[in-house]
């Protein structure tokens, strides 16, 4: 990837990256599992972040052995996160402060989520931050989730920004896998894995107090 490209954009991945949700998607399936007097355990955490709904949802589907359709655990495990945001979600510390500041120095600003539009409209406005998004991307929008780049992809043609010019900001092994096979630099937080799971990442940090994005972007493009 060619270097000394300016930063344009910079495209935020929505759970554990401007909501602290990870918990609360966790707390979601371990209540549906309980309902059919089945245990959720801290090993399929892992395996579940970053994915679109329906791919999290044949995960625990197969593993557990579930027996209804797709779409209705799809809908049931939606419904149970979006009660539980609703009730308990709060910013990741800093993040709110870090998208003003993106747009403040004439950046494009995105989220992209792999979750469905009705909850990444639900965080956007329980956040306040929709007047300082140029786009807003979902799991439902694209025909494969991560860690496939079609949503990084969509960002970037979307924006009419070249993808080397992108900055992905995600805390899931997946997302970055995604942010990566869409040609764009990505900067990992560990807000919901370690480091060495988070390693493929360009840079990673543990949080954003006093984050200088411009800074660290040269950093990035040196080290590359």
């Amino acid at each position: 990837m060619a270097q000394g490209k300016k930063l344009e954009a910079v495209v935020f991945d929505m759970d554990g990256v401007i909501i602290d949700s990870e918990p609360l998607w966790s707390e979601a399936e371990r209540r549906l599992l309980a309902r059919r007097k089945l245990t959720y355990t801290e090993q399929l955490k892992p395996l579940l972040m970053g994915l679109d709904s329906r791919e999290a949802v044949r995960i625990l589907k197969k593993h557990f052995d579930l027996g209804e359709p797709v779409e209705e655990l799809v809908h049931e495990r939606n419904q149970l996160v979006s009660e539980l945001i609703q009730q308990r979600g709060q910013p990741i510390p800093h993040a709110l402060e870090l998208i003003q500041r993106v747009r403040d120095g004439g950046l494009k600003t995105v989220v992209a989520s792999s979750s469905p539009y009705a909850l990444v409209e639900l965080v956007v406005d329980k956040l306040g931050i929709g007047p300082l998004l140029d786009l807003v991307l979902s799991g439902d929008e694209v025909s494969r989730g991560k860690p496939a780049p079609d949503i990084y992809d969509t960002a970037a043609k979307t924006l009419g920004v070249a993808p080397e010019c992108c900055l992905v900001i995600e805390d899931a092994p997946n997302g970055v896998r995604a942010a990566k096979a869409a040609g764009m630099r990505c900067l990992a937080i560990t807000t919901g894995a370690s480091k060495t799971e988070l390693a493929a990442a360009d840079q990673v940090i543990e949080d954003f107090r006093g984050l200088d994005l411009l800074k660290l972007w040269e950093e990035i493009q040196k080290n590359a």
